[in-house]
Formats: structure tokens, sequence, C-alpha cells
């Protein structure tokens, strides 16, 4: 899956000093369908209009795809574009309950549990995707901040299952999540984190440093990917 002529123009535009984000960025989710593979369960956390779906779909017509959206329209929306995918109209999180929810009103995706300046505030459930769902082989976690939540919210499938994560990490710290928090997560479990330009190299993993290091503008990436050591090799030489 290359990459599309808008993609490569909006290279062309791009400003030098911020030509390594945007190529990273734009190198993320074909890399991400490049992993998926037959009959798989993929989850996509933070769906939005469903654009990774598509491209998942398209990509790897076997896999089995569970989608999680927090805002209520948006998730029936997805139901009805995507009869196939499994949909779940939820704020994934380390527990459970109900919780304010922002709906930005000028860029919806962009809508987090974290307060927008154009935030419309509802109330949506919130649940852990250890309750939910049993078995993952590869996740994406685009959640505007509130990523490391759904990682606590997922200890018993990651451990059991050991999938590839991709997650996004934009600069500053949301909902009291630090990046020191975010890397020390993967550490312990064993999860290497890699730019998505050196997915496919032979450079190791991210130090704690080069991670922080990472959101000092400019910014390396906006997208990464976690991997369990035990598959590091294989993994790799998919992407």
């Amino acid at each position: 899956m290359a990459l599309s002529v808008r993609d490569v123009i909006s290279l062309l535009r791009t400003p030098r000093v911020a030509l390594g984000t945007t190529v990273n960025d734009q190198l993320a989710l074909p890399l991400l369908v490049k992993l998926c593979r037959p009959r798989e369960v993929f989850l996509d956390v933070g769906a939005h209009i469903g654009s990774v779906i598509a491209e998942v779909q398209h990509q790897c017509p076997t896999a089995h795809i569970e989608a999680f959206e927090a805002i209520p329209e948006k998730a029936e929306k997805l139901r009805r574009r995507f009869p196939g995918v499994a949909i779940h109209s939820c704020a994934l999180s380390e527990d459970a309950g109900s919780v304010t929810f922002y709906v930005d009103t000028e860029e919806s995706g962009y809508s987090s549990l974290a307060e927008r300046p154009h935030g419309k505030k509802i109330v949506v459930s919130k649940c852990r995707l250890d309750s939910l769902v049993d078995r993952a082989d590869l996740i994406k976690i685009d959640v505007e901040g509130a990523e490391l939540g759904v990682l606590r919210g997922s200890d018993k499938l990651i451990e059991r299952s050991r999938p590839t994560i991709m997650f996004e990490s934009g600069p500053g710290n949301v909902l009291g999540y630090t990046k020191e928090a975010m890397f020390a997560w993967f550490a312990e479990r064993n999860y290497g984190l890699f730019a998505p330009n050196r997915l496919a190299g032979t450079g190791g993993a991210m130090t704690l440093d080069g991670f922080l290091d990472s959101h000092e503008y400019p910014r390396r990436t906006t997208n990464y990917f976690a991997l369990p050591i035990e598959k590091e090799s294989e993994i790799r030489g998919r992407a």
C-alpha cells in the first residue's frame, strides 16, 4: 500500500522543519494495514468516521474488526456504514461507569474526555476494554490524550494476546497522563516503541529519553508502534 497522490502533494507542501512528523504520520496508516493478517482481530479505538476501518476492510477483508466510538451519533453512523463490524458506543478507560465527554463542535475528530475550547458536554458510558473483548492481534488507539487510560483498562487482554499496538501521543500531558507513565506502562510489559519510519529498520526500540525527545518541537511523529519484544523480529520483517 503506497502513499496516495494526496499524501505526496501534502509532503511537497510541508515546511522542512515539520517534514519528519508529516512523513511519519502518513506512513502510520499504510504500515498499520500492512501488519493486519487474514482472520486476525483488529480493534479500532476512537473510530471517528471509519476511515481506518475502511482501509483495513479493503486490504484485509477477512479480518474481524471491532470499533469503539464514544459519540453515540457517530457510532450509529458507523453501524450503518459497516454492518459487519462490531461497534461499541462507549469511551474506553481504566474504569467503568459514566463520564462527561466533550464533543468538539468545530473539529469533531478532536473530541475527547479532556475539556475542549469548543466542546459540547455529553454524558457517555465508560468501559474497560478487558470487559468487552477476549482477543486482539492489532490495536489502533487515537483518543486525544486518553490513550494511557485505554491501555490501563486493557491489562488482561494485552497480557493474554500480546497484540501490536499503534497509538497516538501528542505534546503535553492530558488528563494527568504523562509521557513517562506511558513509556513505563509499555516497558513493564516488555514492549518496545518505534516511530513509523523506524519500524522496518534495524535500530533498537526507543529509550525513555528518545520517546520524550520525539515530542519536542519539531516533533518526530504523532503515531507510535508498540511491539511485544518476543514478536519484534517477525513484525518488523512484515513492515
